[in-house]
């Protein structure tokens, strides 16, 4: 992934990667604390002009948890008793990134809820990591009821699986994984390779994971928890050229849940193509 960053900003996050492994060897605790909020603490991004036109065709209502009020959206069917959709968005994006499905689902009769993660969209908050969105979703279908089905992409995704495994909120028919990545030890790891910290820094951040949740960072994983899954029909997609979680993962949670799999090719993280979004509805559909 650091290939990806561009020069100047690599040095700025390894420098403090320097000052992370400077203070490991004083107190490795703190170094562990301080590098989680790094880490749980995406860049705020803007709600660009179109999204908000997007999001301003949804009925828009708040709700409150964790003492933050979180920003949802429904795109209500004409018919009251439609099934309905929960759509979860990933890290550092909003609900606008579900224009696509909201069009399709829309029109073939389907009422889609969806809502803006903590620290991003038009939700409050400056944190956010894979528990605490798993928090919110329960907050959601405890106000808002059982959906049918959720559709989720990335880190949404591993909240819709941790969510429904680890805090026993009641589970959907179906459940579509987007570009879901099936370790979270690995996302961690690769983000200390990127700030170049020493394993005392890494080792904190597992520490302070499971100081906060009361489970060890192994409890997090996609794949093992999917396997729980045994009552939802389960369609994961991946795409070959992810460059955010390597493929292997997706076919990982798949052969894990005993789900559907497709995989596509040149379509990298997002999973916006029409073809995808068509699967989508043919699984949700039948």
């Amino acid at each position: 992934m650091a290939q990806n960053i561009p020069e100047a900003a690599l040095k700025k996050i390894r420098r403090v990667g320097k000052m992370l492994n400077a203070l490991s060897v004083v107190s490795p605790t703190l170094a562990g604390k301080a590098a989680f909020r790094i880490f749980c603490t995406p860049r705020r991004l803007p709600v660009r002009d179109k999204d908000r036109e997007f999001l301003s065709t949804a009925q828009h209502f708040d709700f409150h948890t964790e003492k933050l009020r979180i920003r949802g959206y429904t795109w209500q069917s004409d018919n009251l008793n439609a099934p309905e959709i929960l759509c979860l968005h990933g890290w550092e994006s909003n609900s606008a990134r579900w224009r696509k499905y909201v069009k399709s689902l829309h029109e073939n009769g389907f009422t889609i809820h969806a809502f803006d993660a903590p620290a991003s969209g038009n939700s409050d908050g400056q944190m956010l990591n894979v528990l605490l969105y798993s928090r919110i979703v329960k907050k959601f279908v405890e106000e808002k009821g059982v959906p049918y089905a959720v559709i989720a992409h990335s880190l949404g995704g591993a909240a819709a699986v941790m969510s429904s495994t680890i805090l026993g909120t009641a589970r959907p028919a179906k459940m579509v994984l987007l570009g879901v990545f099936a370790e979270s030890s690995r996302i961690i790891t690769d983000f200390g390779n990127i700030l170049g910290v020493n394993d005392i820094v890494l080792n904190g951040v597992f520490r302070e994971i499971e100081r906060r949740s009361g489970m060890h960072i192994s409890e997090y994983s996609v794949a093992k928890k999917a396997a729980i899954l045994t009552d939802v029909q389960g369609l994961v997609l991946h795409d070959r050229d992810d460059e955010v979680a390597p493929v292997e993962e997706g076919r990982a949670i798949a052969e894990s849940w005993k789900a559907r799999y497709l995989e596509t090719e040149g379509l990298g993280h997002r999973m916006q193509d029409k073809a995808v979004v068509q699967e989508v509805l043919k699984f949700i559909q039948h």
